[in-house]
């Protein structure tokens, strides 16, 4: 069957080039050397251009790769600023608390009455309760409560006939949060 071909056009043989196959290679066989050589040209020069596009892409991805480096830096830099000043604005609320404290050693040393003095704590107190709470941190005063270990720090069990058995007895010490995270376990006697 060589030489035949099948519906398709195609040669049956699969040594025997198709007459389509042979337009696609640039001709007959039997070409001049020099039409070979022109196609070995044309295929130089379409190599050199692919060669300079391609030059052009590793060029343009390695631009692409510092760029984002650079970026990738820079927040890494600005993440560093925000946590290392993120407390500024607490600690500078913090400030009149503390001149208002200085206040009143100074008073209790020039010999201010306590009354003054319990007054001016109190406002200190109150004024410390405000931040903390426009700072949504608030209290945990467990008292009465079921003893939840995620939350309290249990220092003690005692008798208790107020409380039943796994309840918070007492408050040793306040607990705190911050939006809901855990600041400091209330410190707390437990009954039993």
């Amino acid at each position: 069957m060589t030489g035949d071909k099948n519906r398709n056009g195609f040669s049956e043989d699969p040594a025997e080039p198709t007459s389509a196959e042979v337009e696609a290679a640039g001709g007959d066989e039997a070409a001049p050397d020099d039409a070979q050589g022109e196609s070995y040209e044309d295929l130089k020069e379409r190599l050199s251009l692919k060669e300079t596009e391609a030059a052009g892409y590793l060029d343009t991805a390695k631009r692409v790769q510092a760029e984002m480096d650079n970026y990738r830096k820079r927040m890494l830099r600005e993440q560093e600023l925000i946590v290392q000043y993120a407390t500024q604005t607490v600690m500078r609320e913090l400030l009149p608390l503390i001149d208002n404290i200085e206040r009143a050693l100074h008073a209790a040393e020039a010999g201010a009455s306590s009354a003054s003095l319990t007054e001016g704590f109190e406002l200190i107190y109150s004024q410390l309760n405000a931040l903390l709470a426009k700072e949504c941190v608030e209290v945990i005063d467990p008292l009465g409560r079921e003893f939840d270990p995620e939350r309290h720090e249990a220092v003690m069990q005692v008798e208790s006939e107020e409380y039943a058995e796994n309840t918070v007895a007492e408050v040793l010490q306040k607990g705190y949060e911050l939006k809901g995270r855990l600041l400091r376990p209330a410190m707390v006697k437990v009954a039993k």
